[in-house]
């Protein structure tokens, strides 16, 4: 087999090298080429290598790599002019911009070297006619770099003034450039009305519009558009993520985060670009990176205590802060020695003294450093410690909270099966008030009072049914160190059943061990009516038989006792083991409540509710939940909040979303003058009944408080449950951005245990990766939920088919075929024919447009499909178009227009005008495509009589494109065609 030709291998070389992505492999690869292209004798290969090589030093801003190759451009541009053809010499000037700038940010330069450059730049833009419009930018550059504002306002004034052309930079870049300057000179306002038109029309230019918004949130933050800085943040920074071009941006986003408590943010995009410090582009990057780092490491109190890893040396974050201050002033003092002025130093002393803003929500709330809420710790003398809570699992939060059918995914009950207060009465079982409950140190703040009166306030607030105002009283109690015996032990019993806790084994043995305590100070009411709490842990542990055991201990040792109250506890940790099977024990729990203890009635008949509600009987509990709630009876704290929310979660599981919604209101408010968990969890149920019932939109403030709460009060996966449901508020109101980053910090929190929940995760932010275009990344995330292994056939229908959309808008058909193939396998297991015909459909364009024997087969089997239904009108008319545009495609106008013509009637039949106007508008592009100019014209005028008053707009401006097209073919006037004129009017 003959040798390749050099030039034809070389280019070919060249061409895969350009298409790699931005990078060093990239940078070695087109050095390789250039060489080769010397070796090989062919010079204009060599200048179209070390172009495209600068250009590749330029993308990752390594303006010094670009020296060697700019040197022999131009020795090779004077020796051998003839290997410069017309592009090349276009590119060589165009990337003379480049170099001073570049060269300007690294202070090995002398300031001699660089004004020489831009003089060079002068001189050939005038050699080859173009206007100076790109120098007096690269002047004003330079003195505003040294300090210098007059020179480098009459250097703006002078840009401004000269007209551009093709060297200048593209408009969107422009107004990038002239916004950094009215930043600079703290004209802030200004610098938002230049940037309008950037931000309002779209931009061909890949660094645009992101470095305008960039550019713009000191302008924005400046004028108290917080709003508008925080989106700014957040579309500048999702795009350059990651990249090499976003490095030298970084400042900017780094210096948000500090200055508007998202100090968490910016310490994760800190520790994720901490290479800067080591490898940076540039030292003017190095510059302003190292002080925006600085400066966000200020804002977090606890940095002495965490590490991070530069280069192969660990740091603490202080060392860490220290380090980088120190790395921007020595940078910034380089470059003062260069320049002879202090300019740049005291911009760095600025950075590292600016003040905060105010908090600006970003996508997720949350409480800064040092705000977060902690939870209780102490020690008794029986060894019983009471840890910091420890983050859970899914299974943390209540029935109704992480694990409950809450998202996007799941069409179960709205709220699931159990409440978010735990079970009714004075101590709470494995709700809120039980195992999944937090106990936060810092609630209630304030002087030292007396300890010892304090925690018997609190002591007897809570066992008098008062539990909300007891606890936070409790948490004032801030040791039990000096408390007597007896009391301490209550005080630790009663943090012991509010303390969260990933472990119910473990918390049952603690609280074990403090039931110990009580009984040996002679605490043994309060020891017998823990055995209910015990029950509720050993059966979230999934040990039944331990929690009967309690269960029964709490009525022998209640009996004993004289207290009814542990007899009742005992009975409903008996109905709560098993509701369909407790009615025995149910019957007894009344009968000592209506007795002995009637504070307790309201606890158990709502317990008969849930029974009630189990066995299908909604309406029934509901009458029960309302009739207690209608009594003129005050009862305890906590049975009315157990109320009311049995009430809105029963409404929201029998449809009634509106009824629901108000209940939830009540529940949340009162839970809103005590803070604590309680409140999380009551927000928790709200924001899923939001989310499921399609309210989102209208209460994104709830959602919002939601996530808010379960920063403060739940574990990290209580965080992302409540994220899951705020970006439904965000989807909801078109924000998918903020839906993007809200799911993705709901990503980070959840751990691997809980599958579910990161099922719901991954496709909702596939859906919105979807919307902003980025459809790898949905791609990705709807890989992981069907990798997840679910069984559902119709669930796999729906994702396989929303993963073969997003593959086709790849590009790759051949997978994008498979998806919808077996897409449409899943929808037939389930016998839904529409969908599967619509998973045909698509499967026919993945295929067909490449064979069409074989899309047309497809169709065959979606018609057949669609048509075997009542309800396949829709489906068979969209079957039929699609038949039309495939014939189409290949060339086969006849039986195209014949099928067009069919679609046509069904949309008639159907009564959709809109749909109509297309496929005439169609007929008439077809007729268009076979050379019938009149028959074209007259199915144009045709579509656009169809069209109504409120058009489709893309329909309108297909019918005006195809109509202006036939009278341009057939030589008549267009823009004075009175329907043209009228149909470009409704398109403006």
């Amino acid at each position: 087999m003959p040798e390749p030709d050099p030039r034809e291998r070389l280019a070919r070389q060249l061409h895969e090298s350009d298409d790699l992505p931005a990078g060093a492999a990239k940078c070695e690869a087109l050095e390789r080429v250039a060489r080769s292209a010397d070796a090989a004798g062919l010079p204009d290969l060599g200048v179209a290598a070390r172009l495209v090589l600068v250009n590749a030093y330029r993308e990752i801003r390594r303006y010094d790599l670009m020296l060697t190759p700019f040197a022999w451009l131009r020795a090779t541009e004077a020796r051998h002019p003839e290997a410069f053809d017309e592009w090349a010499v276009h590119q060589f000037t165009w990337m003379h911009k480049w170099l001073a700038t570049g060269l300007l940010g690294d202070p090995r330069f002398t300031l001699a070297q660089v004004t020489a450059l831009v003089d060079q730049l002068e001189q050939r833009y005038r050699l080859h006619g173009y206007s100076l419009h790109p120098v007096h930018d690269k002047r004003r550059a330079l003195a505003h770099h040294v300090g210098d504002t007059g020179a480098a306002d009459a250097h703006f004034t002078a840009w401004r003034g000269a007209e551009p052309d093709d060297m200048s930079d593209c408009p969107a870049c422009v107004v990038d450039s002239q916004v950094g300057y009215f930043v600079s000179r703290e004209r802030f306002t200004e610098a938002i009305a230049v940037a309008r038109p950037v931000l309002d029309e779209p931009s061909d230019c890949a660094e645009q519009p992101h470095g305008v918004l960039a550019s713009l949130i000191e302008a924005y933050l400046a004028t108290g558009r917080l709003d508008d800085a925080a989106r700014a943040h957040l579309v500048s920074y999702r795009v350059v993520r990651g990249t090499p071009q976003g490095r030298s941006a970084l400042h900017a986003h780094l210096r948000f985060c500090a200055i508007t408590a998202n100090a968490a943010r910016g310490l994760e995009i800190l520790v994720d670009n901490l290479d800067v410090l080591t490898d940076p582009p540039s030292p003017k990057v190095l510059q302003e990176f190292a002080a925006a780092a600085a400066l966000v490491l200020s804002r977090v109190p606890d940095r002495a205590e965490r590490v991070f890893a530069v280069g192969e040396v660990e740091l603490d974050g202080e060392a860490l802060r220290v380090f980088c201050a120190e790395e921007a002033l020595a940078t910034a003092a380089a470059f003062d020695r260069r320049n002879g002025t202090d300019a740049v130093s005291r911009r760095v002393r600025a950075t590292l003294d600016l003040a905060d803003v105010g908090p600006v929500l970003v996508a997720v709330p949350g409480a800064s450093f040092g705000e977060q809420v902690g939870s209780f710790s102490g020690e008794l003398d029986t060894g019983v410690v009471v840890e910091s809570g420890v983050p859970g699992d899914a299974g943390a939060l209540s029935d109704a909270g992480v694990v409950a059918g809450s998202g996007v995914l799941d069409d179960a009950g709205v709220l699931g099966d159990a409440g978010a207060l735990g079970d009714a009465g004075v101590l709470g079982g494995a709700g809120v008030l039980g195992d999944s409950g937090v106990l936060v140190a810092g609630v209630l703040s304030g002087a030292e009072v007396d300890r010892v009166a304090a925690a018997e306030a609190a002591c007897a607030a809570i066992e008098a049914g008062q539990v909300l105002t007891g606890v936070q009283q409790l948490a004032g109690v801030r040791s039990v160190a000096g408390l007597p015996d007896r009391l301490a032990a209550r005080v630790t019993a009663h943090r012991l059943r509010f303390q969260r806790v990933d472990d119910p084994v473990a918390s049952a043995e603690r609280l074990m061990a403090c039931q110990g305590r009580l009984v040996e100070v002679g605490e043994l009411v309060l020891a017998a009516r823990l055995h209910q709490v015990l029950a509720g842990f050993w059966q979230a542990a999934g040990q039944t038989a331990r929690a009967r055991d309690h269960a029964l201990l709490a009525i022998a040792e209640g009996t004993t006792l004289g207290d009814p109250l542990a007899v009742v506890y005992g009975h409903l940790a008996l109905v709560d083991l098993d509701l369909t099977a407790g009615a025995a024990s149910l019957d007894t729990a009344e009968e000592v409540a209506t007795a002995d203890a009637p504070e307790l009635l309201g606890a158990v008949r709502d317990v008969r509710a849930e029974v009630l509600a189990a066995r299908g009987d909604e309406e029934g509990a509901l009458a029960v939940v309302a009739g207690l709630l209608d009594e003129d009876r005050a009862w305890p704290e906590l049975t009315t909040l157990r109320l009311v929310e049995h009430r809105a979660r029963l409404l929201a599981d029998m449809g009634r979303f509106e009824e629901s919604a108000g209940w939830f209101e009540k529940l949340v408010a009162r839970c809103r003058t005590s803070p604590g968990p309680w409140l999380a969890d009551s927000l928790m149920q709200y924001a899923i009944l939001i989310d499921h019932a399609g309210l989102a939109a209208d209460n994104l403030p709830i959602l919002l408080e939601t996530a808010s709460a379960a920063r403060a009060y739940l574990p990290p996966v209580g965080t992302a449950q409540a994220c899951l449901h705020l970006s439904a508020g965000y989807l909801a109101t078109g924000r998918a951005l903020e839906a993007a980053e809200t799911l993705e910090e709901a990503l980070r929190l959840t751990p691997p245990t809980a599958t579910d929940l990161l099922g719901k995760i991954h496709y909702r932010l596939a859906m919105a990766c979807r919307d902003l275009g980025e459809h790898t990344s949905a791609e990705t995330h709807l890989t992981a939920v069907i990798n997840a292994g679910p069984t559902d056939d119709a669930l796999l229908g729906h994702l396989l088919h929303q993963l073969g959309d997003v593959r086709m808008h790849l590009g790759a058909l051949p997978e994008a075929a498979t998806a919808f193939e077996h897409s449409a396998a899943h929808w037939r297991v389930v016998d839904n024919p529409i969908a599967a015909s619509e998973s045909l459909v698509r499967l026919a364009h993945a295929r067909g447009m490449g064979d069409l024997t074989v899309g047309l087969s497809y169709l065959d089997e979606a018609e057949s499909l669609a048509a075997s239904t009542e309800d396949g009108l829709d489906q068979l008319a969209e079957t039929i178009g699609f038949r039309a545009a495939l014939l189409a495609h290949h060339e086969h106008y006849d039986q195209a227009l014949t099928a067009n013509a069919a679609a046509e009637e069904l949309a008639v039949r159907l009564g959709n005008p809109d749909w109509q106007a297309f496929l005439a508008g169609r007929a008439a592009h077809l007729h268009l495509d076979i050379g019938n100019h009149g028959t074209a014209e007259a199915e144009a005028r045709r579509a656009a009589a169809l069209l109504g008053d409120t058009p489709n707009p893309q329909t309108l401006g297909v019918v005006l494109g195809t109509l202006a097209r036939t009278l341009e073919e057939q030589g008549k006037p267009v823009d004075s065609d009175p329907l043209v004129k009228s149909l470009t009017t409704q398109l403006d």
